[in-house]
């Protein structure tokens, strides 16, 4: 079997636009960048730290660990993009190691582009490194000044 490249990735994140929003001792989240081109802002990938294939595979710190992240992030995600929803997604078959995309849905997106057509809306924000890195800061601080959402130290 090959490497599951999201357990190998994990230590390079920092360097990506926005680093690693929250983390934990199980999980960590981090904005979604395209290898080319621009990328949909509001995109976040929370992934497990042990690498778990699914679901059912989560124990019950790690289960407890994912829906405080979804919480905390989406509500982030709402005050810092003004989105109407967030939506989460699990697919995970081509990747088979549990993660899980918290995409903000933005006022005026035409019903046609709701769910899983998010990102093809044509007039969704975009941007590249500089926008996500912005829009990363604005979620830190929002993180920071939450209670709930305080970020805890990294884990190595």
């Amino acid at each position: 079997m090959d490497a599951c490249p999201f357990c190998t990735t994990y230590k390079d994140l920092p360097s990506t636009p926005g680093g690693i929003l929250f983390e934990d001792r199980l999980v960590y989240v981090h904005h979604y960048c395209r290898d080319e081109g621009p990328s949909y802002l509001g995109h976040l990938l929370l992934k497990t730290k042990r690498h778990v294939p699914g679901l059912a595979d989560l124990t019950e710190a790690e289960g407890q660990a994912v829906g405080q992240s979804i919480a905390r992030l989406s509500k982030a995600l709402q005050a810092c993009t003004g989105a109407e929803k967030i939506y989460v997604e699990a697919y995970y078959e081509v990747v088979p190691h549990l993660h899980l995309h918290l995409l903000a849905r933005y006022p005026g997106t035409p019903q046609a582009y709701w769910r899983w057509k998010i990102g093809e809306w044509p007039e969704a924000p975009q941007g590249g490194p500089e926008a996500i890195a912005a829009l990363c800061e604005q979620i830190h601080a929002y993180l920071a000044q939450t209670v709930s959402g305080s970020v805890e130290p990294n884990v190595e």
